[in-house]
């Protein structure tokens, strides 16, 4: 009896630790410097209600780094350049950050006004 409970509480803990210390330190990983800029090159060209006909692109992307994470994702700070034949694209260059999350596998940026 006694060697069947240590059985299972060693198969408990080594569940606990390799299960859950994945799982964890997955989702508290933030988004690379490259993983940032193909969201965002997304979500500039691809805004919710409408169609981009001008293509947007980022000439200069240089990741800041990201807070703690929260329920949103990831506030993380950037510094960018874009490029565009519409000159209301340039006013991007002034955000300076945005929440970054995860969804189906795939970092996406919360749009940042």
């Amino acid at each position: 009896m006694k060697a069947k409970f240590h059985a299972v509480a060693m198969v408990s803990v080594a569940v606990t630790i390799c299960g859950c210390g994945s799982a964890a330190s997955q989702a508290s990983q933030e988004p690379s410097e490259s993983e940032m800029r193909e969201a965002a090159l997304y979500a500039i060209n691809h805004p919710p209600g409408m169609s981009n006909s001008d293509p947007i692109s980022i000439k200069f992307f240089k990741k800041e780094g990201c807070d703690s994470p929260t329920p949103r994702g990831f506030q993380c700070h950037f510094d960018w350049q874009v490029a565009s034949a519409n000159l209301g694209a340039s006013f991007y260059n002034n955000i300076t950050s945005s929440v970054f999350y995860k969804d189906s596998g795939k970092w996406i940026m919360r749009p940042p006004f």
